[in-house]
């Protein structure tokens, strides 16, 4: 139980130090103008994110604990999962025009997300062998 208070307060605190940077690029002038205009707020994408994140990590790591083998494959299959509902919550805004910065904005949130996510599943299969 400990072991995974320690996993959440992790990708918690990555969340929040990711929110609290993005949050700091969109003060800027010209890019606070178009955070105006975005389909989503960007608290509601980091909530998503960080829930679907959450998700996932505590996925592979049941997984690891009862069968280790299946870990690796399990992280890939809930990787592309995500991906899926990702890619239909945030459909309406890829065919807006003029939303570039909230497009660019969601891939890197969403990439910034996979990274840690891969990288707390390296730890996960770095401590079984």
């Amino acid at each position: 139980m400990k072991n995974n208070v320690l996993f959440f307060k992790q990708i918690f605190f990555f969340t929040l130090s990711l929110f609290a940077i993005n949050r700091l690029v969109f003060l800027l002038p010209a890019l606070k103008q178009a955070q105006e205009k975005f389909h989503f707020p960007i608290v509601i994408l980091f909530l998503l994110f960080f829930v679907l994140s959450s998700l996932i990590l505590f996925l592979v790591k049941k997984v690891s604990e009862k069968s280790f083998d299946n870990t690796g494959m399990v992280f890939m299959i809930a990787t592309f999962v995500k991906t899926g509902i990702v890619y239909f919550i945030i459909k309406p805004i890829l065919n807006l025009p003029n939303h570039q910065i909230e497009k660019t904005n969601c891939l890197i949130v969403f990439m910034c997300f996979l990274a840690i996510e891969t990288i707390i599943t390296i730890g996960i299969l770095n401590k079984k062998q």
